[in-house]
């Protein structure tokens, strides 16, 4: 099968392409990089399917959300696992998750009012992060996988967004909720692990120093 020429198309931070942007690395798949400032955003807005980002432009074709995206890369890759349904499954868990704990990031992250932002992450540290994250810790230990990652021995996407979530956590570049709030959660910090000590995922982080 010929590979497809591919640009991924986000700001300049991990969020929602990260997932993709490793998935492709991991693999040595060539993409086009593109990192847009919000003003180049705005202004290609309107044009964009859904008026959002990331997109992922597939041979001169636009594409746009980022789980899809990230399916479609899985099936290239074998990052998700077409012949295992239930596997599938475990992983769609993950992925549809993830998008649960950034909607009610989301409010917070656009309220200017510092002292309106403060008080709504002090509800989401307090009650809604913990409980969500719970949920998530639950599934994974259900797995009862015999290896590092969700589905064993196999890396897939839910691994690697795993990864990216913590990652998000750790940073501190939310004001108002402590880096550790990840940390009381063995097996996905387990998980979290694996994919961190992978020698790929050291060089793309490297790479961007």
């Amino acid at each position: 099968m010929t590979r497809p020429t591919l640009k991924l198309t986000y700001f300049d931070s991990p969020g929602r392409a990260e997932l993709t942007r490793l998935a492709l690395f991991l693999h040595d798949i060539p993409f086009e990089d593109e990192r847009v400032s919000y003003a180049e955003f705005m202004a290609r807005k309107p044009t964009l399917p859904f008026q959002q980002l990331p997109t992922l432009t597939v041979d001169g074709e636009v594409f746009a959300q980022s789980h899809g995206m990230a399916r479609y890369i899985g099936h290239l890759t074998g990052l998700y696992p077409t012949s295992n349904p239930l596997g599938a499954y475990r992983v769609d868990e993950i992925l549809a998750a993830s998008d649960d704990i950034v909607n009610t990031l989301i409010p917070s992250l656009f309220e200017r009012d510092m002292d309106k932002k403060l008080a709504m992450r002090k509800e989401l540290v307090a009650a809604t992060l913990p409980t969500l994250y719970a949920c998530v810790e639950a599934r994974l230990v259900a797995a009862n996988s015999q290896g590092p990652f969700l589905l064993g021995e196999t890396l897939s996407l839910a691994d690697i967004e795993l990864f990216v979530m913590r990652m998000s956590m750790r940073s501190g570049h939310m004001d108002g909720i402590p880096t550790t709030i990840c940390d009381n959660y063995p097996r996905w910090n387990a998980i979290a692990d694996a994919v961190a000590a992978l020698p790929k995922v050291h060089a793309w982080y490297a790479s961007r120093q």
